[in-house]
């Protein structure tokens, strides 16, 4: 479904009876009104009978489709049965998400978020907020995951620079008038982040503070009828100013479990990859509109949690008839191709280690007088256990389709290089470095595209820079393929 359309189209969601939905379609950043000529569904027969709202969370999933026990993950289809069960007993439920949803897995990356999407669909999410790794493909995998959506992407402060207008790609928020109560849901991401991302990904955007355009949604929802508003806020905190105009935030990226309560209103992290759902329980009084957040009866539980509560859910069969369908067709040629062994396991920093040797070896093959090698520490995503190594484990520790790249810098630059805490490093030699002197090193796009942008370190100019167009998990490959089994203990 288009959300251009989404204005006042009566839809079907998570609740039994029919409801209205409203997200605003207004592209500017000084306006959220939405439509005064939106149809909102009434009834002759509001109950006056006090409501529970169960509103539940997941954030930072990060294509973690497959149930994994020992990660205590419990996959797409599991959390499928898990809202099936909720929804069953309260139809008054919603399931959102405050962000980062497609990148991070075999299974998700190999479909671009496809996957991700349609079991979303099934599920019956009602909105997500956008997170910085939805950028990791592009604007272009953005607008055609969105248009597959049933349900909205919010982010009322993403920001076209082109334009100065908000992203065509999100909403600000979603109006859902559910008859008898009403819920607004905003949309943010951390006014921060885009040296999170692929500089070159977000260069046409910028993500700007946000409290003044979550105070006029807010404001514009309480007049639509909003009884709740629920903020969904990929940041791992909140902007303070915006607390007194929300009922609850659910928090992303930092991939804690939080659950606190910070001037009188629930703010909730949990965790990451499916090891956790958010959950805010709330009544509502018809009759004079009295919202209460019911402490005792909300919290982030984690797969043991589900376990020990005996709420661990079965498979929902149509969300696992998706799954398996790409997995038949799309995922499983690629994901389960062996390529060697791991003698003992690789903990991820481990693998981080083993990534800059290699790289370092590989970028010699195309300038030999390549020096050091650096990655990201938060590239590497997972660690591998011993035994049979397969593509789709690497995959899981190197999601992120970075190139390898080969630069020339300066002295003084690569000192620079040399003293950052949050690099895994590796060099040849240790020369003594002269300040005017020019050296190569190689490295990710990531890690060149934003210490050129943030620290103005090198000149950015292509003519310069050999582009293996390789990701480190390809290079991995080809050394587990050529040797057939790697020792963990040599990378400790």
């Amino acid at each position: 479904m288009n959300k251009r359309s989404f204005i006042s189209i009566a839809v079907t969601l998570v609740l039994s009876s029919c409801v209205a939905v409203t997200s605003s379609s207004s592209s500017t950043i000084t306006s959220l009104s939405s439509n005064s000529e939106a149809s909102i569904s009434s009834s002759s027969s509001v109950s006056l009978q006090p409501k529970i709202i169960d509103v539940y969370n997941v954030n930072d999933f990060h294509g973690a489709v497959e149930h994994n026990a020992r990660n205590g993950e419990l996959g797409i289809a599991r959390l499928g049965g898990f809202f099936e069960a909720k929804r069953q007993s309260n139809p008054y439920s919603f399931m959102l998400s405050s962000g980062d949803m497609w990148q991070g897995s075999a299974d998700s990356n190999i479909t671009k978020g496809r996957l991700m999407v349609d079991t979303m669909n099934d599920i019956g999410f009602s909105a997500m907020a956008i997170g910085n790794h939805e950028f990791d493909w592009m604007d272009t995998t953005i607008i055609d995951n969105e248009e597959n959506m049933n349900f909205p992407l919010l982010g009322v402060n993403v920001i076209d620079k082109r334009t100065n207008q908000r992203a065509q790609f999100v909403e600000p928020y979603l109006f859902l008038d559910a008859i008898d109560f009403q819920v607004g849901i905003i949309g943010t991401i951390g006014s921060n982040l885009e040296s999170s991302i692929l500089a070159s990904a977000v260069s046409n955007y910028d993500f700007i503070p946000y409290t003044s355009l979550v105070i006029a949604a807010s404001e514009t929802l309480r007049l639509q009828g909003a009884d709740l508003i629920i903020l969904l806020n990929h940041d791992g905190t909140v902007e303070p100013g915006v607390l007194p105009y929300v009922d609850g935030v659910f928090n992303g990226h930092t991939h804690r479990i939080d659950r606190q309560i910070i001037q009188s209103k629930p703010v909730y992290q949990a965790s990451a990859y499916g090891r956790a759902i958010g959950h805010m329980r709330f009544s509502f009084d018809p009759q004079d509109n009295d919202v209460e957040f019911l402490s005792l009866q909300s919290g982030v539980y984690s797969y043991d949690d589900l376990l020990s509560l005996n709420q661990f859910p079965s498979p929902s069969t149509s969300v696992e008839a998706i799954y398996n369908t790409y997995l038949n067709e799309e995922i499983n040629e690629i994901k389960n191709e062996v390529i060697g062994t791991a003698v003992g396991d690789f903990s991820s920093n481990q693998l981080g280690r083993l990534a800059v040797e290699e790289m370092l070896t590989f970028a010699q093959t195309l300038e030999p007088s390549v020096l050091a090698s650096f990655h990201n520490f938060g590239g590497v995503r997972a660690g591998i256990p011993s035994g049979e190594v397969t593509y789709g484990d690497l995959y899981r520790a190197f999601p992120f389709d970075n190139e390898i790249v080969i630069l020339p810098v300066t002295g003084t630059e690569l000192n620079w290089w040399l003293a950052q805490s949050n690099h895994i490093k590796t060099i040849s030699s240790m020369p003594s470095i002269q300040s005017s002197s020019t050296y190569y090193i190689v490295t990710i796009n990531y890690l060149s595209e934003k210490h050129w942008e943030n620290e103005g370190l090198y000149p950015h100019d292509e003519d310069q820079i050999i582009n293996s167009f390789n990701y480190i998990r390809e290079v991995l490959k080809g050394r587990w393929l050529d040797q057939s089994s790697i020792q963990a203990s040599f990378y400790s």
